[in-house]
């Protein structure tokens, strides 16, 4: 069994237009969004091996508050290759990754992460698959479970069991 979470990156900051997209950091929304998801992670127990990211600021900015709050994982990749990249490229990062790690977390970037999605899952016709199809916002995550040993085989075998945003948690 081999679970991933894919999660888009909390809400940047506009604010200076002077710097690149790469620097731009998160916002005070971004900010309080990542606290909300790493709560729900705490309240849920869940925890991560691995965590693969781009090196952008806002990505690396939401995953040190998601670590404020859970375990550290045993490895953490970050890489500016992972920056816009397509689908495609970021499926060729998680089948590399070494069968030891059960549980990994994306951080990364729309619309690749929707298609991730897309071409990751089997299950199109649930809730879950509609709300993110629709739109993927900043700072939510899809949940994929694959009954698998391994990272090689997960094109299309994927079963979305959750998709939570932060609006979805605050009462």
């Amino acid at each position: 069994m081999r679970e991933l979470y894919v999660m888009r990156h909390a809400k940047s900051s506009w604010e200076d237009p002077n710097l690149s997209d790469f620097e731009r950091p998160l916002n005070k929304r971004g900010i309080k969004s990542a606290k909300i998801i790493s709560e729900f992670f705490v309240k849920k127990k869940y925890s991560f091996d691995y965590v693969l990211l781009s090196s952008s600021k806002r990505t690396k900015k939401t995953l040190n508050l998601i670590l404020k709050k859970i375990n550290k994982p045993k490895k953490i990749k970050s890489s500016s290759k992972l920056y816009l990249v397509n689908e495609n490229e970021i499926i060729g990062y998680i089948k590399n990754i070494h069968k030891r790690f059960k549980k990994v977390l994306l951080i990364n970037h729309e619309p690749a992460l929707k298609n991730l999605v897309i071409k990751l899952t089997k299950n199109k016709d649930n809730s879950n698959f509609k709300l993110l199809n629709y739109k993927f916002p900043t700072c939510a995550f899809a949940k994929i479970v694959f009954d698998t040993n391994d990272w090689i085989n997960i094109e299309e075998k994927g079963i979305i069991s959750e998709f939570v945003r932060p609006k979805d948690l605050v009462i």
